[in-house]
């Protein structure tokens, strides 16, 4: 069964107007990943939210960094690494989630193997970028 988005009373955005399922061990086997860095591909995009599909290489450290506009969720699917969580470096694996609100500084490296994880930005990130470099 399905209602048309716009027909249900008082939804004020109805972009996009279907579900999605992604299977993540299909999608990790299918990319290329570069030989360093972050490979990340946005896989859902609404005013209200962006989901991306990462994976941070081996031996990569991102850089320690805030957001202003945007909360990020971070789901790891596969790996281990380690995140900068309120001033300290904690060891992460599958099936481990951090939640860091915007204005909060946080950094993500995978030194010892790749690291797959989601990045959910709520609300939406804004156009160009929403990454304030810590130095």
């Amino acid at each position: 069964m399905s209602l048309n988005p716009l027909e249900i009373k008082g939804l004020v955005d109805s972009t996009p107007d279907k579900s999605l399922l992604i299977n993540l061990a299909g999608f990790y086997a299918k990319r290329q990943l570069p030989e360093k860095g972050v490979d990340s591909e946005v896989v859902y995009d609404c005013p209200r939210s962006q989901v991306m599909i990462r994976t941070a290489v081996k031996g990569t450290q991102i850089g320690a960094h805030f957001h202003t506009v945007s909360d990020e969720a971070v789901i790891i699917v596969g790996g281990r690494g380690e995140l900068f969580i309120n001033g300290e470096w904690q060891p992460v694996k599958q099936g481990d989630v951090h939640v860091c609100p915007r204005g909060i500084i946080h950094d993500t490296r995978a030194l010892m193997e790749n690291l797959q994880y989601l990045s959910i930005f709520t609300p939406h990130l804004p156009p160009g970028t929403d990454i304030n470099w810590v130095k």
